[in-house]
């Protein structure tokens, strides 16, 4: 068959005004890649196929092509469905606006598929007697046998119920033989040309379990594509056909439904639009196109939707891992403003979303803070409390409102909680480097708790417990001589995973290092010193940055011999936390790496650049492990100056400014604390 033909195509009526489709035919149109189609549409010249016309008799075929949609700067290349009207012509079918040439069958082919429309009459008498004797039937055989009898054109529904007893009664060896007989297929076109949509969509449905028996499924399936492209489907019954051929493996006829969700977008309504949203994993071709169709209609539905359609279409977008711009804050802007009348496990199932996607702003922000302060302590949920407390830590929200409600939550409900829930509900507060208002009751409270039912949390939660109440400044003695125990250092290595191992060993460095400079009344250090060499993650930013500015940091520690970048101290562990980016320190005076900690006071200054994830959402108030490290190097005689890397990398093309800016950081450098009064009472400063 010859390849040239011309393309009667119709421009979309959804696209943005201006843009221009290009279409051109798919390498995938050739004679090799048909496949047999049966429709409605006798657009062909083609008569409609009776249950006894053989193969040879039905309409020619649907063919795969390409085209090339733009809207505004987005190109995207989606398939379509092109068929035969003529010699060597053809029409490719993306729109309910097509433009066809001027035929005395379209009359006839129109008034046949008006009529398929019209599916609601009753079932006559002489087709419930035939379904009433194919229901009694044991064999294939004898339905075809009251099928073959049925000469005055069975309806869809006797066709239906034939094809279900066959399903029903056959083996798989029967039925794949039975695909290849005239008679099966003339079964299977009356139902193609005159069944409805739900009638077809429940048959593939009951043919997932049949995907041996590829033939009739392409027949319905190409049946509900090409019933797609002039329109006649409705967006859910859209939805349903992508779902059923998705499970039915046919991908290449599931990415052609974007043109009727297209053509249908004023059809999406606050009812139907999480349907759409959840088709989305199902697409991957024509996903963009879809997509950007509901962009368009959350902005304006977004109010009206229930809370059951914004969980599910947030978790569509989750396992599509897509996180769209607009869709995400006009889902925030709806929690925000429907707030007060979510439940607590749809408000759960939002922000746990908002979480996966990577999502948050000041609308979500808000919602939570009138949320905590409007319920509080009467919140029934601890998975509710525990999953807004990721989402600050996620997002470094330390929103005072939220968490002062968590922590009085926790005070008032401890008895109920679950002990592998408590790292959840206390380590938040150590990240965000914040106290609660209630700090005594909730420290006083935390403590009780760990102390009840240390060995019902898991060795890794209880690390992290420790890192949290250095971070806060707190020293839990009490359990150093649970911590530094054989057997539970056992325990910790056999239920730790190997690729977190690494990280648990640091952060017990981190705590054994901690007391050693902060309490008095600590006998430590209890870990050896580890003299291994071994590689310290450094930020690759930090690093651009630093010798990018090498020249203006010489310069103010005078000279390159005053000045070491990237070191530890050798009193701290090897550690990246304690990895300090610059050390300004006088030259001749000895190895900055083995100065006086006791004696050398104030005279070595550590200078740390800090990303703009160590800060808080507002960028305001450094994270708690960044304060430790500060304290920590103040704690061993170090002068600390901290510099913002967002600064430095707008400032780097401008060196008078950047001098500037590194000269008044210096100025500002925080002094060394003194050591530890070994005399001091540390209660207040342990639980």
């Amino acid at each position: 068959m010859s390849h040239r033909y011309m393309m009667w195509c119709a421009l979309r009526s959804y696209r943005i005004a201006g843009s221009i489709q290009h279409y051109r035919p798919h390498t995938a149109c050739d004679a090799g890649s048909r496949c047999a189609f049966s429709s409605q549409d006798a657009g062909d010249g083609d008569p409609p196929a009776t249950a006894t016309d053989p193969p040879s008799s039905r309409k020619t075929f649907v063919r795969n092509a390409t085209i090339l949609v733009q809207q505004g700067c987005d190109i995207q290349e989606l398939p379509v469905v092109v068929r035969k009207i003529g010699e060597d012509e053809f029409v490719s079918f993306v729109s309910d606006k097509i433009i066809r040439p001027p035929a005395p069958e379209r009359a006839n082919a129109k008034e046949g598929l008006d009529c398929s429309k019209q599916q609601s009459s009753p079932v006559s008498e002489a087709e419930a007697e035939a379904i009433k004797c194919i229901d009694k039937c044991h064999s294939i055989k004898g339905v075809l046998t009251v099928w073959d009898e049925c000469r005055d054109g069975p309806g869809p529904d006797v066709a239906i119920r034939a094809l279900e007893k066959i399903l029903k009664v056959g083996n798989l060896l029967e039925l794949k033989e039975l695909e290849e007989a005239n008679r099966f297929e003339g079964l299977v076109n009356a139902i193609v040309y005159h069944a409805d949509a739900k009638a077809i969509l429940d048959l593939l449905d009951e043919l997932r379990s049949y995907l041996e028996l590829p033939k009739t499924i392409d027949m319905l399936g190409n049946e509900l594509v090409y019933r797609c492209s002039e329109n006649t489907l409705t967006i859910e019954e859209c939805c349903d056909a992508i779902e059923v051929l998705t499970q039915c493996r046919r991908p290449e006829m599931v990415e052609k439904f974007w043109s009727g969700i297209a053509d249908q977008e004023k059809s999406i309504t606050e009812r139907n639009v999480h349907f759409v949203f959840t088709m989305l994993p199902c697409l991957k071709v024509s996903r963009r196109a879809v997509l950007a169709v509901l962009e368009r209609r959350i902005t304006v539905l977004w109010w009206q939707m229930s809370p059951n359609a914004t969980i599910e279409v947030l978790q569509s977008l989750v396992v599509c891992k897509l996180s769209p711009y607009r869709v995400t804050q006009a889902l925030a802007r709806w929690l925000n403003t429907n707030i007060h009348a979510v439940a607590e496990d749809e408000l759960g199932a939002v922000l746990e979303a908002f979480t996966n996607l990577g999502y948050s702003d000041a609308q979500i922000e808000r919602a939570l803070e009138r949320y905590v302060r409007a319920k509080g302590v009467k919140i029934a949920s601890q998975n509710l409390i525990v999953t807004i407390l990721q989402h600050c830590q996620e997002f470094r929200l330390r929103n005072a409102h939220i968490l002062n409600g968590c922590s009085e939550f926790f005070i008032a409900n401890y008895a109920l909680l679950e002990p592998s829930h408590v790292r959840a509900f206390f380590y938040p507060f150590g990240a965000l480097d914040f106290v609660p208002a209630n700090a005594i009751k909730f420290f006083d409270t935390i403590n009780m708790f760990v102390d009840l039912h240390f060995g019902k949390i898991p060795p890794t939660d209880v690390i992290d417990i420790m890192f949290t109440y250095l971070c806060l400044e707190r020293y839990p003695l009490n359990f150093v001589n649970r911590i530094f125990n054989p057997y539970f250092l056992d325990v910790l290595h056999a239920k730790t995973r190997p690729d977190r191992l690494d990280t648990v060993r640091g952060k017990l460095k981190v705590f054994d290092t901690g007391l050693t400079l902060e309490c008095a009344d600590y006998d430590g250090p209890l870990l050896p010193r580890d003299h291994s060499a071994k590689a310290v993650f450094h930020d690759g930013r930090i690093k651009r940055i630093v010798n990018y500015i090498t020249t203006e940091l010489e310069e103010l520690a005078g000279g390159p011999e005053c000045m070491t970048k990237f070191s530890v101290l050798q009193h701290l562990p090897v550690n990246s936390l304690y990895l300090v980016d610059i050390i300004f320190h006088p030259a001749g005076l000895g190895n900055v790496f083995s100065m006086n900690t006791m004696k050398e006071r104030n005279i070595n200054v550590a200078v740390l650049v800090h990303l703009p994830e160590c800060f808080d959402s507002t960028g305001k108030y450094l994270s708690g492990p960044q304060v430790m490290r500060i304290r920590h190097l103040r704690r061993l005689g170090l002068k600390v100056v901290s510099l913002r890397f967002d600064a430095l990398y707008r400032l780097k093309i401008h060196p008078k400014e950047l001098r500037r800016y590194l000269v008044e950081r210096m100025k500002c450098a925080l002094d060394a604390l003194p050591p530890p009064d070994e005399n001091r009472d540390p209660a207040g400063g342990t639980p």
